[in-house]
């Protein structure tokens, strides 16, 4: 597998032996076009996203997707996943169409029905999410070679975008509109290049800017740091339309790593910036922040991230919350 290129710098932090990591990955290690009937996977120089809903067919919702997979080596791995604390993590991707109506905002589900109301803000909007993987595959099997397998059938990729229910649990999202659920999303894409309901212009660029502040979707990207790749899907509703994206307003192409223009230098294929804090645990029975000890530090971030809290460091006994027993954690291995 190729590695990323990276540019990494480094810090160390004065409190619980942390290290900071900020890395800059200027393009994928493997990008493809997740489409179930792509046969050039891991070669094609742009992915296309579009909705196939309403076609009759037994085709996914989000029908044409884009995944984009990192390497990050540089940022340790194989620690548990409670040992990351992120700092903030955006994702950058740029488009080849200048068709697409740029809109920041999810629409209600009912305006993609024949006859349902008219969206109010025109485009649709780009979504980021996970990577759920079927069959036995995962990010490292996976990658630019595995298999969808060709002429998939709705609910059958073997990669497909995955995010999550207000409640938490993990979902294929491919057919959230047939389904009926809203899914919470890592990012809808922003973008300086235009304005909402303005077309992105040829080579314009969108961003990601991932919430952090969901429990589950933090605990995703920990979980990916933790194996030392990180997947994450591209997708959006866009009607489809043969051939090509047809008129204006429709769907976009995004730039792979093997289009021309990135090997010329003329453009970017999709970049991460990852900034994060890594504390290796110390062993120390109710530590929290790795410094040994078990204090009042250790005490406040427990009851500060009481609940839910999946992947914390302040979950000691793993179940998923931090509760009344992980108090009882740090009291009983309290040093003073």
């Amino acid at each position: 597998m190729l590695l990323s290129i990276a540019m990494t710098s480094l810090s160390l932090l004065a409190t619980g032996g942390g290290e900071t990591y900020s890395s800059f990955y200027a393009q994928p290690d493997y990008d493809r076009w997740n489409y179930s009937f792509n046969g050039t996977a891991g070669s094609r120089i742009v992915g296309p996203t579009f909705s196939a809903y309403g076609s009759g067919l037994n085709f996914d919702d989000r029908d044409g997707q884009v995944l984009l997979g990192w390497v990050t080596i540089d940022i340790p791995s194989d620690l548990p996943a409670s040992a990351y604390r992120l700092k903030s993590l955006s994702v950058e991707i740029t488009t080849t169409s200048d068709d697409m109506i740029f809109d920041p905002t999810l629409d209600d589900r009912a305006t993609h029905e024949m006859d349902g109301p008219a969206d109010p803000d025109p485009g649709r909007a780009v979504c980021l999410s996970g990577v759920g993987f079927r069959n036995g595959f995962d990010p490292e099997t996976f990658g630019e070679s595995g298999p969808q397998p060709f002429g998939a059938v709705r609910g059958e990729r073997n990669a497909y975008a995955l995010s999550y229910l207000e409640d938490g649990t993990a979902v294929d999202i491919s057919n959230n509109l047939t389904d009926g659920f809203d899914p919470v999303f890592f990012a809808v894409a922003t973008t300086d290049d235009a304005l909402p309901g303005e077309l992105l212009p040829e080579l314009g660029t969108i961003r990601f800017e991932i919430d952090l502040n969901d429990p589950q979707i933090n605990c995703y990207l920990k979980e990916s740091l933790s194996f030392g790749t990180l997947d994450l899907m591209v997708t959006s509703l866009h009607p489809a339309s043969q051939p090509g994206s047809g008129g204006k307003g429709n769907y976009p192409n995004w730039i792979m790593k093997d289009h021309p223009l990135v090997e010329l230098g003329a453009a970017s294929a999709a970049t991460l910036h990852v900034e994060v804090e890594v504390i290796e645990p110390s062993g120390v029975s109710g530590d929290a922040n790795g410094d040994g000890l078990v204090t009042v530090d250790d005490l406040l971030e427990v009851l500060g991230a009481f609940g839910s809290c999946p992947c914390c460091p302040t979950d000691f006994d793993q179940d998923g919350s931090v509760s009344v027993d992980d108090v009882l954690e740090v009291i009983s291995g309290w040093t003073g």
